[in-house]
């Protein structure tokens, strides 16, 4: 015990030393101060003798005062009040009253930073692919230093992508499609800096890395699945800001590369099934549905959809994809390229819904083939007026916009219309259970790194593919959020 007060005092002597060196210091800062001003504040009023002289006095005057009450203090009679408070005075409420109020303090701290969490993010440079012009595929490039998006509505995603898929519908947008729509939308898009480049893509999967104060769908970390419309900022960039609404939790099943070539695919084959055609788990038992071109991406998803709904599914394809579409589900596989499927055709039974993915050179030949009845429906994407109108019709149109914009919810952060299909994270929330089932497959035809980027688009370009053609971001350039780095290994 004589040990432990030798080493307390030992200890308490060493503090009044440093206590007292402290205090020398501060005086000795305090006076050097004090000369600094008072020199300063002299040659002022050489030059200012007229305007200076009152202020100078009270300043004086205050600097006296300051240093009256600096001598008063006492560091050791401090410490000594101090280390007599601490050994006889301290009790337990003491101890069990300062303890309530550290915990409390510090569950406030931790709720506040929680409620400021993902507000803002700084600026970053990371890469994409865009189109730099409307010169169709030689347009496409691969580009180091686009600018990151940044959160800037309470019910925004920023979401790390890991895979992109390609889409033959970013071929067309590179040639201009949606192009006065998009030019329009943008406007209103704080994230835009102008009509190139574009960034292409319309789905991906990624990981959550911030969400804004109102977002309730996911949360940072989360695994997620999306889609966005044609007049939206695209998905083939390392990072990529959305509204919630066009997003979903990732069946674990997939993988990434798996998960990004489905949602674009699912809301167009949902477009024209359900909506248009009316088929779902109900409606389907029973009907004979034919599907051309299965083997694209939206027709595995078509036959896939179809099938679970118990519809009887025919389908064309080529040869070399029809063990494919069998494994898939299709009942009945036409190939085209060693037949006539036209007149195959023509000796099978009609059909309640013919779903044409190939376009209208198919739509007159499909007519024929449908029962009195029947629907022909088509997930081609039909030429926008927008994209054609002049001068007088262009500016009629940008003010129908701007006038919609500030009576509705800002158009470029939802999935309402315009003219294209409409894209929701909710049709994702749907189709989840099927994929974690089985009934739901992705078929991934090739999956390229970022930056082979141009051979991809080659390779889509030939129309060759099975399913679809993927896009992997392997690495990602870290974003700073409110003072913390977010990233991912790879």
């Amino acid at each position: 015990m004589d040990h432990l007060l030798f080493l307390a005092q030992e200890r308490m002597e060493s503090m009044q030393v440093s206590l007292r060196s402290m205090s020398s210091s501060v005086a000795h800062g305090y006076e050097q101060l004090r000369d600094g001003a008072h020199n300063s504040w002299s040659r002022m009023s050489l030059r200012h003798n007229n305007l200076g002289q009152d202020l100078a006095h009270k300043i004086q005057e205050m600097m006296r005062r300051l240093r009256e009450i600096l001598s008063t203090l006492k560091p050791e009679e401090i410490y000594q009040r101090f280390m007599f408070f601490v050994f006889t005075e301290m009790t337990k409420a003491h101890m069990y009253f300062g303890g309530f109020c550290f915990i409390v303090g510090g569950t406030i701290g931790i709720v506040v930073g929680m409620r400021l969490r993902a507000s803002i993010v700084a600026p970053q440079k990371m890469r994409a692919v865009v189109a730099n012009s409307y010169k169709g595929v030689e347009s496409i490039l691969v580009v180091e230093d686009m600018l990151a998006p940044r959160i800037v509505e309470p019910y925004q995603v920023l979401v790390q992508v890991k895979s992109a898929g390609i889409d033959y519908l970013d071929i067309k947008v590179a040639e201009g499609y949606a192009r006065v729509l998009r030019k329009q939308l943008n406007k209103y898009n704080p994230n835009n800096t102008g009509e190139f480049p574009v960034v292409l893509g319309r789905d991906c999967a990624g990981i959550v890395v911030a969400v804004g104060k109102e977002v309730s769908r996911v949360d940072q970390g989360d695994e997620v699945w999306l889609a966005v419309p044609v007049f939206h900022p695209g998905t083939m960039s390392e990072y990529i800001v959305v509204n919630e609404e066009f997003l979903s939790l990732k069946p674990r099943q997939l993988t990434f590369e798996g998960a990004a070539a489905l949602p674009y695919n699912i809301m167009t084959a949902w477009d024209a099934l359900v909506r248009q055609a009316g088929l779902n788990p109900e409606t389907s038992k029973g009907k004979r549905v034919l599907i051309h071109a299965g083997a694209s991406g939206i027709g595995v998803v078509g036959i896939q959809l179809a099938k679970a709904w118990g519809a009887h599914v025919t389908t064309t394809v080529t040869t070399r994809a029809a063990p494919l579409v069998h494994m898939l589900g299709a009942d009945d596989v036409i190939t085209f390229d060693n037949s006539n499927f036209d007149k195959e055709l023509l000796l099978r039974e009609k059909y309640d819904v013919i779903l044409n993915t190939v376009g209208q050179v198919l739509h007159e030949s499909s007519t024929k083939h449908c029962l009195p009845g029947g629907m022909v429906v088509t997930t081609t994407m039909c030429p926008l007026a927008s994209d054609s109108y002049g001068y007088i019709s262009g500016a009629l149109y940008s003010l129908l916009m701007r006038c919609k914009y500030f009576f509705t919810k800002a158009p470029w952060q939802t999935g309402s219309g315009w003219g294209t299909i409409r894209v929701a994270g909710q049709v994702l929330d749907t189709v989840s259970p099927m994929v974690e089932s089985g009934r739901l497959q992705a078929v991934v035809d090739k999956a390229y790194s970022a930056q082979d980027a141009e051979v991809a688009f080659n390779h889509i370009g030939k129309g060759e593919q099975i399913g679809k053609t993927v896009l992997r971001f392997s690495s990602a350039t870290p974003i700073r959020n409110l003072g913390m780095a977010f990233w991912q290994d790879h």
